[in-house]
């Protein structure tokens, strides 16, 4: 595996990638597959040695070009096949998908979860948006299991989903509707039977103007359950964060939302990920601009970075931007690490355990629109919309000075009153001569970009 060494590698960014050139930067290509051709591709889920990645049909007059999900097996990395094809409904498309390794009394396995809903236009008319329930043990025979409640009414518009594994050994299932009313709550313990647990809905925006941001009808929503699954954070195209309290997940509650920023219009975005620091959570949200069809897109987005604390509104932190780059989209995170699919960029691998946070590492393929990523142990998985899927090195995460950066920095206020009386002694000691102060060492160079043709 490449070493990254994290708080002394830094890569620059050097503009906009020739559609040429190839980056690999602490991110080097072990294996990739065409998915086997067909559709454009889309996000991307990884459990055990399993991807499943949403493949939506190719453009092509009428509805006859259905939608499916490509279960690919990566036993060997090297060399990724796709060994089985879950159909979609005709005039239905996979939004988003999900995964986990689940073990309860009803079911152990494999768990994909695909967030169906229906197409734009005439080829999704009465059509109604769900959850799909797989079991992916054996990637080469899924097996469907079962399916959420339907929203006949919620028409044409973004679905996701999310799920975790709570202590007490239930998986609870985050789904948000095309329409934008909220977020549901179900239990899927039992995936083959899964029960509504409750519905938190969108709070109107204040001054009671109906939900939505710049020329948007509709608020459009993102939900990423924490890693304990007793709460989640809610993301609204508006701009406004919630961190939703599911102590108990049938009476969800949210304190004061953050606002959305001042310059939110051409920003907002609905897809997040947590980061537990040590002494701190973070929630990372990517400004990718819903709107920005309907006004002046901004000259550079990136990552909005809130502080979570339970029961309290989220606080905004100083963004992470890049002048000149493409909107960014869907994330995942580990350790103080968030790897970001950044279309036309590639994958970002964003450090937010250091002073300040920093790109460390960088994969752009040719023509690139990397649209999904995903994590293994050992490796990174990333779709592109055209060329498929791509296995790549995953960097070493250094969690120890990760852990460091984050503990000094949250322990830097308590620590400024020490500092100074320490400073009063210690100083005249040294401008006498009893105290002498260490060379400093060396530090590595950075890690080089490599580009090739």
């Amino acid at each position: 595996m490449t070493t990254l060494l994290l708080g002394v590698t830094m890569l620059p960014w050097s503009g906009p990638t020739a559609v040429a050139d190839v980056i690999e930067a602490n991110l080097m290509v072990v294996g990739r597959s065409d998915l086997n051709g067909g559709g454009s591709f889309g996000d991307v889920t990884v459990v055990a040695t399993t991807a499943v990645v949403a493949v939506g049909p190719p453009p092509a007059p009428g509805c006859a070009s259905p939608s499916d999900a490509r279960v690919v097996d990566i036993k060997d990395p090297r060399k990724p096949r796709v060994s089985s094809v879950i159909p979609i409904p005709p005039g239905m498309g996979v939004d988003d998908v999900e995964s986990a390794s689940v073990a309860t009394a009803m079911f152990t396995g494999d768990l994909v979860a695909l967030a169906v809903a229906p197409l734009y236009g005439p080829c999704g008319d009465g059509m109604e948006g769900f959850v799909a329930y797989y079991d992916v043990t054996d990637p080469d025979r899924p097996q469907s299991l079962g399916r959420s409640a339907g929203c006949r009414s919620c028409g044409s518009g973004r679905t996701a989903v999310s799920l975790a594994t709570r202590t007490d050994g239930r998986v609870l299932a985050a789904r948000v509707d095309g329409a934008g009313i909220g977020v549901a709550i179900d239990d899927v313990s039992d995936p083959a039977r899964p029960a509504a647990l409750a519905l938190w809905t969108v709070p109107p925006p204040a001054g009671g103007q109906p939900a939505g941001s710049g020329c948007l009808t509709t608020a459009l929503v993102g939900a990423r359950f924490h890693d304990d699954g007793e709460g989640a954070v809610v993301v609204i195209s508006d701009g406004r964060v919630y961190d939703l309290d599911l102590s108990d997940p049938s009476l969800p509650f949210a304190a004061e939302p953050a606002p959305a920023p001042g310059d939110a219009l051409g920003r907002a975005g609905t897809h997040a990920a947590i980061v537990p620091l040590v002494n701190r959570t973070i929630a990372i949200v990517a400004e990718e601009g819903i709107d920005a069809s309907c006004a002046d897109p901004p000259a550079d987005r990136g990552l909005r970075v809130l502080a979570l604390d339970r029961g309290a509104a989220p606080r905004e932190e100083s963004p992470v931007r890049f002048p000149g780059a493409m909107a960014p989209g869907r994330l995942v995170a580990s350790g103080a690490l968030a790897y970001v699919a950044w279309h036309k960029d590639g994958v970002r691998v964003i450090d937010f355990g250091q002073v300040r946070a920093r790109t460390v590492a960088q994969f752009v393929p040719i023509q690139a629109d990397v649209v999904g990523v995903g994590l293994l142990p050992e490796h990174v998985v990333v779709t592109d919309r055209a060329s498929g899927l791509y296995v790549l090195e995953r960097p070493d995460e250094g969690g120890a000075r990760a852990a460091f950066w984050s503990q000094f920095l949250s322990l830097l206020p308590y620590l400024g009153f020490a500092a100074i009386a320490s400073a009063l002694v210690l100083v005249p000691r040294l401008v006498a001569g009893r105290g002498a102060a260490p060379s400093p060492a060396g530090s590595p160079a950075p890690t080089p970009v490599r580009r090739r043709a």
